[in-house]
């Protein structure tokens, strides 16, 4: 003999499982974006060092996170950085004659200028190669350490219309109190 409702509690007892499990790992993505005592972000600076030795290239990065939602112009200089601490960039190359600004910079971010969603222009555009890497936005440090910023090198090994060929050849960290330190790169 069951008592009356008792066959409602194991199903109501799933629910509250399955809900609490939910929140549980909702509270999981929550955390991942909130700051750890005793830790920041610091963001990447990426510089091409060779970037003036392609002048019949265009350099672009996209989110690897996003795609092409969140695309930017490599400036004259070679340097990019900046965006989402979680994301990473991956470097792109087409060929200056083949690359149209009207209809990259078509979509700009309404809070960014610098960024624009090139993804009906960008995404399976047969003149845009990619890199043979993932470069990282940031990275976390202690407090304590009075690090300024980090410069992180690149250069440009081999462009083709298969594939761009890029590697790291230094990284330098930059103190507070007027300290450079190269190493090299991770």
């Amino acid at each position: 003999m069951t008592r009356r409702g008792w066959r409602i509690w194991p199903s109501t007892g799933k629910i509250a499982a399955v809900a609490l499990l939910g929140l549980l790992l909702l509270s999981f993505c929550v955390l991942a974006d909130l700051k750890v005592e005793g830790w920041r972000e610091q963001s990447y600076e990426y510089i091409i060092s060779n970037v003036n030795d392609f002048p019949d290239y265009v350099f672009l990065t996209s989110s690897a996170m996003q795609g092409w939602d969140y695309a930017s112009l490599v400036n004259s200089a070679g340097t990019f950085g900046g965006g989402y601490k979680f994301d990473s960039f991956i470097v792109h190359a087409m060929r200056a004659s083949d690359f149209d600004r009207d209809k990259f910079f078509s979509q700009r971010d309404e809070y960014n200028q610098e960024t624009v969603n090139c993804t009906q222009y960008c995404q399976d555009n047969p003149r845009i190669v990619s890199a043979n890497l993932t470069l990282p936005k940031s990275i976390s440090v202690e407090e304590r350490i009075p690090l300024k910023k980090i410069e992180v090198y690149l250069k440009v090994d081999s462009i083709s219309d298969q594939a761009l060929n890029i590697s790291k050849t230094k990284m330098l960290y930059y103190y507070e109190n007027g300290t450079i330190q190269e190493l090299p790169p991770e």
